[in-house]
């Protein structure tokens, strides 16, 4: 027991000793504001940063897109982590602009940008009038579950029998978990669950790795297809999303307390890292071929960030060792030099860390990912032992 002790301690502590609380704020502090100059605030939302250009490319505030939460988001982590009234009030400024997506029905992305903006809003300031939105917007969410199914939709589909799911919907249902404990409302809970349950049974392999997307008869609620858009093959395993199943799991068991959920938070966590390399960021698939075909397979950086935003939730849980190393060793690697955003001198990005990777098949990899820096911020609170 000894010995397994003074292991543990010499795999975690070269982790410890390299970060402090200070170092990560204070460069998420220089970065951000920097950023701050060149967006505008209440008007537009960053959400993809190219290595060598000296602004993000940006999106309009009131939109479809499952990006603009998180920028929000970053604000008020850091007005909580600096309590300086400036980011404040640039959070609220950043959020009341984007009230009206509490109304978009059109999408499942409600769940990532009204808890972003709104729910890191109330759970800092108690304004009732963010809980409204918050309930408004997870009633919103809630039009788009089918109980044949016993899911949200995701995506839209034009053939009226087909009642599409993605694995990365896990991370919306939190809206509808908070927008229960916010009304009272058991309907809202009772379709997160559901939704949750059958994520685990139709998305998750019998190894924890998962399919991307599952394709429901809409009427029977049967499975016609299960297969990827993302990935490098229906058969592969995508980090993103595997990422995105970590912390929504985790986020399942936060608010339901199931030990089913839990098994299937921990599955997902222990295959994330043991098929990581070995500084824990992984490639955008697990399983491209790393032969002559495949000349440069991208690493993506924002998977790993969002995987280690639950891999600390999931330790605090269970307190497994395996997950709190998991952790460090990604916080460590994504403010190394290998993946930080001022790195190189040719760095211009006002961003905190580059190598993302959202589409490989769509050209968009080796850049910053505004919910990348999103969850590496949300996870320096253990670092400043908040």
């Amino acid at each position: 027991m000894i010995i397994n002790k003074l292991l543990l301690i010499l795999i975690i502590s070269p982790f410890v000793a390299a970060l402090t609380g200070k170092e990560l704020l204070d460069f998420a502090v220089k970065q951000y504001t920097k950023a701050v100059h060149e967006i505008k605030t209440g008007v537009r939302c960053p959400s993809i940063g190219k290595p060598t250009a000296t602004a993000w490319d940006t999106l309009p505030v009131v939109t479809s897109d499952f990006r603009v939460g998180f920028y929000p988001g970053i604000l008020w982590y850091l007005y909580e982590y600096t309590n300086d009234k400036t980011w404040k009030e640039l959070a609220i400024t950043a959020t009341e602009a984007e009230a009206d997506i509490q109304y978009i029905n059109r999408t499942h992305d409600i769940g990532f940008d009204i808890m972003g903006s709104f729910g890191n809003g109330y759970r800092l300031t108690k304004n009732e009038k963010y809980s409204k939105v918050i309930v408004t917007a997870a009633n919103t969410l809630a039009t788009r579950f089918n109980p044949k199914v016993g899911c949200t939709r995701s995506w839209n589909s034009k053939k009226p029998d087909q009642f599409i799911v993605i694995a990365d919907n896990m991370m919306n249902l939190e809206l509808l978990f908070e927008g229960s404990r916010l009304s009272g409302n058991q309907t809202l809970y009772d379709m997160a669950v559901s939704h949750t349950n059958v994520t685990i049974r139709e998305h998750l392999r019998a190894d924890y790795s998962h399919y991307q997307v599952v394709m429901f008869n809409e009427t029977s609620g049967q499975v016609m297809k299960k297969y990827t858009v993302d990935g490098y093959a229906d058969h592969s395993c995508w980090s993103q999303a595997q990422g995105w199943l970590v912390s929504g799991l985790t986020t399942a068991y936060r608010y339901t307390r199931a030990e089913h959920i839990l098994r299937a938070a921990e599955g997902v966590a222990k295959y994330f890292i043991d098929k990581s390399p070995a500084d824990g960021i992984p490639y955008w698939d697990y399983d491209v071929p790393h032969d002559s075909n495949h000349t440069y397979i991208p690493r993506d950086s924002s998977a790993a960030a969002t995987a280690a935003s639950g891999l600390i939730e999931l330790y605090e849980f269970t307190k497994n060792d395996k997950y709190l190393i998991g952790f460090k060793r990604i916080i460590e690697s994504l403010s190394g030099d290998r993946y930080r955003a001022d790195a190189k001198p040719e760095y211009k990005i006002p961003a905190l860390f580059l190598n993302g990777t959202t589409s490989f098949k769509k050209s968009i990899y080796d850049t910053a990912m505004i919910f990348g820096d999103y969850y590496y911020v949300k996870s320096f609170k253990y670092y400043l032992n908040l």
